[in-house]
């Protein structure tokens, strides 16, 4: 597979380095990460010039570019309608759409580095190992010791390794990790199988220990989610199927039973999932007693978070379903053109929602408040025609993406990313919105490669 690229020049050996520079970016922080993404457009645009600016648009290309402007268009606006009332004497909501459209750039610049065969793929599979398998280690290091190699102090029920007080190490290894996976079968041939069969075994036995121990159970549902999609999809994977299941069930029952924290930890998730599934359930209808006593109190949010189904008054007990509600109250007061990037928190407190977060923590609902239902219908097309053109087309229809499987890591991780009913970050801020870019842009990039 890796033949495809040629041999690498001084130009794409700098863009390669800070290419998959880009993955340990996400370690050191948000302002590492836009001085990556700021070098990679400067150095790119230095070398190549306007050959980066392709006049020869598709579908997608067109859509990204409505999205991106529309973005724009409702900051200008919004910020506008705010000076005039008198709301926000700053221009947040503009300047911020002006910077994210650093992530057009980037598209358009990933695009083209891909098209040239300037950027080996390769470069960044083996980043992508070598991080994730630090930050695994790490983890581990921490759980036997208490803090990590850099001095961080791991709490009882959750570990973040180098991360810090940013409790994200489950997600970092959950977006990273099939890249590691897929890094053998692509790029390197072995004489006897069985040795790339311990690598891989090993590496998932790695990989799962660490998301379970890393305390973050929705990365660690969707690592699950995606490597049984991929094992199932992709037909020679398939026979590992059950014997990925058996591993990481395993796994996962022996660090649950003999890890009390780790008992504990998932036993609240297990509680908090059903409140969400089972939120029509009897025990949540208040009764009289407690209907006298919740509409007597001063806390408004014992009224604010219950809701009325035939009859009956019933008491929002998950906090996501609370953190739901505050959107879609706060999506009702702008609700076809949204009121611009970060926008959520003024007009969260103007749709007299109790609490207010930063964000609703659904990337949706957060865009139908922030863009409104004109910029969801815009991302939800966009979204369907990656879909088309990735998943179907490799797995559906006869096409040259048969011939492949580097775009497949790209593929299940990205909509693993973009899964609707999952809880999320803000997809607006600069760590979600860089890998989100970051993987559609290459994926869209190897779908126009003939080879």
């Amino acid at each position: 597979m890796s033949s495809y690229f040629p041999n690498i020049n001084k130009k794409s050996f700098i863009i390669n380095l800070l290419f998959s520079s880009l993955v340990l970016s996400f370690i050191a922080g948000n302002l590492f990460i836009n001085i990556n993404i700021l070098l990679i457009i400067l150095i790119s645009f230095f070398f190549y010039k306007k050959n980066i600016i392709d006049l020869n648009l598709d579908l997608t290309d067109k859509t990204v570019i409505v999205f991106f402007l529309y973005i724009l268009l409702i900051g200008f606006f919004k910020n506008t309608y705010f000076l005039k009332e008198d709301i926000d004497k700053d221009f947040t909501i503009l300047v911020k759409a002006i910077l994210f459209l650093r992530y057009l750039i980037l598209y358009f610049v990933i695009k083209f580095l891909i098209k040239e065969s300037i950027i080996n793929l390769k470069f960044f599979f083996i980043t992508s190992l070598c991080t994730v398998t630090f930050v695994c280690l790490d983890i581990i290091y921490q759980a036997f010791f208490g803090y990590d190699i850099f001095g961080f102090k791991g709490l009882e029920r959750r570990l973040s390794g180098p991360f810090g007080d940013e409790l994200i190490a489950g997600s970092f290894i959950q977006r990273f990790s099939l890249f590691a996976l897929f890094l053998f079968p692509i790029f390197y041939k072995f004489k006897k199988n069985y040795f790339l069969y311990f690598i891989i075994f090993t590496l998932v036995c790695l990989f799962t220990s660490s998301l379970i121990l890393s305390g973050n159970r929705i990365p660690l549902v969707l690592f699950f989610l995606t490597i049984s999609s991929v094992t199932i999809f992709e037909k020679a994977l398939r026979k590992y199927f059950f014997l990925f299941i058996i591993v990481s069930s395993s796994i996962f029952t022996s660090l649950y039973h003999f890890d009390k924290n780790i008992n504990y930890h998932f036993n609240h998730f297990q509680q908090q999932s059903k409140r969400i599934i089972f939120i029509l359930s009897p025990e949540n209808i208040l009764t009289k007693e407690e209907l006298k006593k919740t509409y007597s109190n001063e806390r408004e949010s014992n009224i604010f978070y219950t809701f009325e189904y035939k009859g009956n008054i019933y008491k929002m007990r998950n906090s996501y379903l609370k953190e739901f509600k505050a959107g879609y109250y706060t999506w009702k007061i702008n609700k076809y053109f949204g009121g611009g990037i970060k926008s959520y928190i003024k007009n969260c407190s103007k749709a007299k929602v109790v609490t207010c977060n930063n964000h609703p923590h659904n990337y949706y609902l957060e865009i139908l408040t922030e863009l409104g239902l004109v910029g969801f219908l815009i991302s939800v097309f966009l979204f369907l025609i990656v879909f088309i053109k990735t998943f179907i087309k490799k797995y559906f229809m006869d096409s040259n993406l048969r011939n492949y499987y580097t775009i497949t890591p790209f593929i299940f991780l990205f909509f693993a990313e973009v899964f609707p009913i999952k809880t999320t970050g803000s997809f607006f801020t600069t760590g979600n919105a860089t890998y989100i870019f970051l993987i559609f842009s290459i994926m869209i990039s190897l779908t126009k490669l003939k080879n």
